[in-house]
């Protein structure tokens, strides 16, 4: 089954004003198969984290990874509710009806790799589980320019 409720486009424009934002700047990307899941362009001026994000369909195995990209990532939509604290950087989107939420935490030292998490809601994970389809599991960005 595919899984589109949230891998469809998505797009983001922050304002982050917390210190510590300006280490996420860079371009970061996901790629599966030669294609590009994710794309997410974050700036830092002034320490504000400014950006944009875009999400492409995705096919989940039984485990909830990611095993097929059914369409790359081409589309951005704006985000809001955009916070930095503790090392985590969360946000939410607009899908039609619906709200996205997410968050995404630097993995290793050199902040070059980060894990972006789909956060879902109570209603969604039993929609999902009733068309059995698990949860997605967090999916790996890589910064590749600063």
């Amino acid at each position: 089954m595919s899984f589109s409720t949230l891998a469809a486009g998505v797009a983001l424009a922050l304002s982050v004003g917390q210190s510590g934002s300006p280490v996420l700047a860079g371009t970061w990307t996901m790629n599966f198969d030669g294609q590009t899941l994710a794309r997410l362009e974050l700036q830092s001026t002034g320490g504000v984290l400014s950006g944009r994000i875009s999400l492409g369909a995705m096919h989940l195995n039984d485990q909830g990874e990611i095993d097929r990209v059914l369409k790359p990532a081409t589309n951005f939509t704006a985000l809001f509710d955009v916070v930095y604290r503790d090392g985590v950087l969360s946000f939410a989107r607009k899908d039609e009806d619906d709200t996205d939420r997410f968050e995404m935490r630097l993995t290793d030292a050199a902040g070059d790799t980060a894990q972006l998490s789909f956060l879902i809601s109570d209603e969604l994970r039993q929609v999902l589980k009733n068309d059995g389809i698990p949860p997605p599991r967090p999916i790996t960005m890589k910064r590749v320019r600063p």
